[in-house]
Order: structure tokens, then C-alpha cells, then sequence
């Protein structure tokens, strides 16, 4: 069974108590965000992805999911998700998706999106 870790950044969220019921790894602090990373098996992705939805702020935030090694990543929008890879190549729908819903363009990098890609 593969693991998932996501970075899940406190000000998408309309409460933190949706993390209570995650596996928060560790945390740190961006400036005024706070970013937790989590885990999740793979077993229970879609319905962690539906429950993170759920608490979605109605924005453009948006987080995404990735295992060990990249070759499936997950990009959680409100109101949508995706499930890919690691390579660029395969993102035009999740870039188009994300400007249409006012994310930044150079806010969506999906890093990190490999296990030793990962800071903290």
C-alpha cells in the first residue's frame, strides 16, 4: 500500500479542526501561514481528498498530494482534483483549471513532489 504526504497550508482551511482526524507529520511557519504536512495511505485518499473539499475555503487555494517516488500526484482544488504524475508536461489541464479559478500561475509548482523533495 503506497503512502501520500500533502502540504496542507492553515489559511485554506475554514477550521483546523478538519486536521484532527489527519495524520499531521510536522509543521512550520511561512511568514503568517503555517503549513502542516500530512500522510495518508492510499486506501483512503479519495475520501481524505472529499473531506479536505469539504473544508476548503471557496478561493483559489488548492494543495495536492504526491508519493515517495512522484510518479502519482494528486492537485486538490475546491471543487476539483487531478491525479497525475510529476511531469510538467502533464499539467496543462491542472494549470488552466487553476487560473480559471484565480490561482497564480507561478503558485501552481506542485512542490514538492517526491518524498526527498521535502524540506521538513
Amino acid at each position: 500500500m503506497s503512502e501520500f504526504h500533502a502540504l496542507v497550508i492553515d489559511k485554506s482551511l475554514v477550521s483546523l479542526d478538519i486536521l484532527d482526524n489527519l495524520t499531521v507529520l510536522s509543521q512550520t511557519t511561512a511568514g503568517s501561514l503555517v503549513i502542516y504536512k500530512i500522510l495518508v495511505n492510499e486506501n483512503d485518499l479519495i475520501s481524505t481528498i472529499k473531506t479536505i473539499q469539504s473544508g476548503m475555503y471557496d478561493a483559489n487555494w488548492y494543495l495536492h498530494f504526491y508519493n515517495s517516488d512522484g510518479s502519482k500526484l494528486v492537485v486538490v482544488f475546491k471543487n476539483k482534483f487531478f491525479i497525475t504524475d510529476n511531469n510538467p508536461i502533464n499539467w496543462f489541464a491542472i494549470l488552466e483549471y487553476g487560473k480559471e479559478v484565480g490561482t497564480p500561475a507561478e503558485q501552481l509548482d506542485f512542490v514538492p513532489n517526491r518524498f526527498q523533495d521535502e524540506e521538513f
